[in-house]
């Protein structure tokens, strides 16, 4: 079996040959092919394939750059999520505390208003009590009166003559009050 350096030798030797031991090569058109090829494998090599790799390498380079921020978008994500319901949590303590303040202000106001009442009703009350012990008070003295007059009438009948008008109210209020002094 021949190599491909023996063939090159092989076909060094017999230029011209069209066909080299029994191969068929043509030793000039192999080497000018052969020429050709590293000629266009190296201004491939060259030009064509850095050009290739350095887009190649911003492609790998823009997925990475995707990629990284596809991964600062989750954490931002994930951030933020935590951060709203931090959030959330910290208004629904505030709205817990503002729920408590408003009731415990109800309360107090609730408290504080039946304290109202009560003392407006008390003072009404004792206002009542005074009325009443007014009354009470002009109603004994207009019966004193009363009382008094029909005294002095019902002796004047009975004794027949007038006692001295002071005399009777004198005698009548001693009696009035006698009688005040032992009902009480």
């Amino acid at each position: 079996m021949y190599t491909l350096a023996s063939m090159f030798v092989l076909a060094a030797t017999s230029p011209g040959d069209a066909i080299s031991n029994g191969l068929g090569i043509n030793a000039l058109a192999f080497l000018s092919q052969l020429i050709s090829f590293g000629i266009v494998f190296f201004l491939l090599w060259r030009y064509l394939l850095p050009a290739i790799v350095n887009l190649l390498d911003k492609r790998a380079a823009r997925i990475r750059e995707g990629i990284e921020n596809a991964e600062k978008a989750d954490r931002r994500l994930a951030d933020a999520n935590k951060d709203a319901e931090q959030i959330v949590l910290n208004a629904r303590r505030q709205a817990q505390e503002i729920i408590e303040r408003a009731q415990r202000t109800a309360q107090q106001e609730a408290d504080r208003i039946q304290e109202e009442a009560q003392a407006r009703a008390d003072q009404i009350g004792q206002q009542l009590i005074a009325r009443i012990q007014q009354e009470a008070t002009r109603t004994r003295n207009d019966l004193s009166r009363r009382v008094v007059d029909l005294s002095i009438d019902a002796a004047s009948q009975v004794v027949g003559h007038s006692v001295n008008s002071d005399d009777n109210r004198r005698l009548v209020q001693d009696f009035v009050t006698a009688s005040s002094a032992r009902e009480q």
